[in-house]
């Protein structure tokens, strides 16, 4: 019988994996029906009812071209939203286009290896059937496993690739890391030597491998944490590191660092929170990580570990027995409640990048969600965008009209009415005040601005009567990049063909690494209008959202 594979993976978010769980085997299989053998293509990371696109989301495309739409994706997404997107797409398995689609196969899963998803990348690969033989696929499965912290899974994935007498550079570095690490010398120099036949000889790994071996020369190389390999051999081999070492650091190296105990600190703290603010990590996770970090540590560190700090000697100060309340008195706030809405809105407000607001904003979900109050008007209003950031409907609404209450303008206030409206359906006469209450507070210095947001409600569909429509032609969007045109022309004709993969990629490439944020209104209102007539109403809402949030770009 023919079985397809859905791994336990969600598309928005990495599951909650703890350290320790995350260096475990990979997770059963959920889900099997009698569809197709697995490959490259079938195998998925998330299941049908947990957002994957359907099966057929290739049909309508050429392979030729889907290799080159996977190549135009971003290395690295400072948008939630566009990364939750091209996630999405991804993960999702289905029928292979017709064609010879061995090559855009391959890009898939360098598409998902460069994103930095370790733990769907290894699901996948370990899914794929015979696919994952395949030298290329078995690479980007060795860089998950090594990311991942499994070294044996990482070898065997070496082993098992299909390379033929001439195997590919990084592989004979793997084989050489590998048998340094089990004690065999003579096998690492061999796959060294093979490196060097191939004309692929570089200096470092030679001294790395030697140093991980236990054999390290006269003057070992400075650590290199550019790859999930280099990251490996440095930490085996002690190598020390030199001036900014996360600089040139690939998500699977950042991942590979932040889950090594042996990483030095603060640099682990760095590479953890950086790997999750680039989606990368869970909170669960990177609050573990964090969490570890040692007390004398104090310097180089994220901000949300001094917050986090903060929040823990204020909780433990507000042990002590509190002073009754007299008769008739309002109950006094907590003050470690006050303590840890400070500490989280000077996060909030030093995130001076739209993907900082959003890492923190959703790292410390919980503790907002569960504020009694803000310790000043311009905090109730980080603290409202905020929950909007993180899909909190009913939170936002609250903190909305605290905010209101606290006296915030309305000029500030009115994209977050703007943003509330996307997240509850922009239809019939609430996205009509929520229009005019945006043109309304624009104002005369505001109106550009404020028609780039009137514009994004429009593309969701709110209804647009003739004096917004005039508000709109007399003032012009401004602010934002125009995405790429390329991208653009083909999302277009990705969207009359009802090319549904190839449309979300597209939207995605077009979207790029800023995303919503760094695009102008024109590019915006397409793209949103795309992933609607594709079916992608969430995703677009999604990106909605988070361009109104972030304001007029520059």
């Amino acid at each position: 019988m023919r079985t397809r594979l859905v791994a336990l993976a969600a598309f928005a978010a990495l599951a909650p994996f703890t350290v320790a769980l995350a260096q475990s085997a990979l997770p059963t299989p959920v889900e099997t029906s009698a569809l197709q053998e697995l490959d490259a293509w079938s195998v998925s990371a998330v299941a049908r009812g947990e957002g994957a696109l359907p099966a057929d989301l290739w049909s309508r495309s050429d392979p030729a071209f889907l290799a080159a739409a996977f190549d135009k994706l971003p290395a690295a997404y400072d948008s939630p939203a566009t990364l939750a997107l091209a996630r999405r797409v991804l993960f999702s398995g289905g029928e292979a286009p017709r064609g010879d689609a061995q090559a855009a196969g391959r890009q898939r899963f360098e598409a998902i290896g460069r994103m930095g998803a370790a733990d769907q990348l290894a699901q996948l690969v370990a899914g794929a059937g015979a696919s994952a033989t395949d030298p290329i696929i078995a690479q980007y499965g060795a860089q998950a496993e090594l990311a991942r912290g499994q070294r044996n899974a990482a070898c065997s994935r070496g082993r098992s690739a299909a390379v033929g007498e001439t195997a590919p550079p990084f592989l004979l570095r793997l084989r050489a890391y590998c048998a340094a690490a089990s004690g065999d010398r003579a096998a690492a120099d061999l796959a060294l030597e093979l490196a060097r036949a191939q004309n692929a000889d570089d200096a470092w790994y030679t001294g790395a491998v030697a140093a991980a071996g236990g054999a390290p020369g006269a003057r070992p190389p400075a650590a290199r944490w550019d790859n999930s390999l280099s990251v490996q051999l440095s930490l085996a081999g002690q190598l020390r590191a030199g001036p900014n070492p996360l600089n040139n650091a690939s998500t699977l190296a950042l991942v590979a660092l932040a889950r090594n105990e042996q990483t030095p600190q603060p640099h682990r703290a760095q590479a953890a929170a950086l790997a999750f603010r680039r989606g990368a990590l869970s909170v669960q996770e990177t609050r573990t990580i964090l969490g570890a970090t040692p007390a004398e540590i104090s310097s180089a560190l994220p901000p949300i570990v001094t917050a986090m700090r903060r929040i823990t000697a204020a909780r433990a100060t507000a042990a002590a027995p509190a002073t009754p309340v007299a008769a008739g008195a309002a109950p006094a706030v907590d003050p470690a409640a006050l303590e840890a809405a400070a500490a989280i809105a000077e996060v909030l407000r030093q995130a001076s990048a739209p993907a900082d607001f959003h890492a923190a904003a959703r790292f410390f979900r919980d503790e907002i969600n569960a504020l009694p109050a803000a310790p000043d008007q311009a905090a109730a209003l980080l603290f409202a965008r905020a929950a909007i950031a993180n899909g909190d409907t009913q939170v936002a609404q609250r903190l909305v009209t605290s905010a209101r209450q606290a006296g915030a303008a309305e000029a500030a206030l009115a994209p977050l009415d703007a943003a509330l409206a996307v997240m509850t359906g922009v239809r019939g006469e609430q996205a009509t005040m929520a229009m005019q209450r945006r043109i309304d507070a624009g104002g005369a210095s505001g109106a550009r601005a404020a028609a780039r947001d009137v514009s994004i409600l429009a593309a969701l569909g709110a209804p647009v009567s003739g004096p917004v429509q005039t508000f709109v032609l007399s003032n012009a969007p401004q602010g934002g990049a125009r995405a790429d045109t390329g991208a653009m022309l083909a999302l277009a004709a990705a969207v009359e063909r009802g090319a549904v993969g190839e449309g979300a990629l597209l939207a995605a490439a077009a979207l790029g690494q800023g995303g919503p944020a760094a695009l102008d209104a024109e590019s915006l209102e397409r793209i949103i209008r795309a992933l609607r007539a594709l079916r992608l109403e969430d995703d677009a809402r999604r990106i909605a959202v988070e361009a109104l949030l972030a304001g007029t770009p520059s």
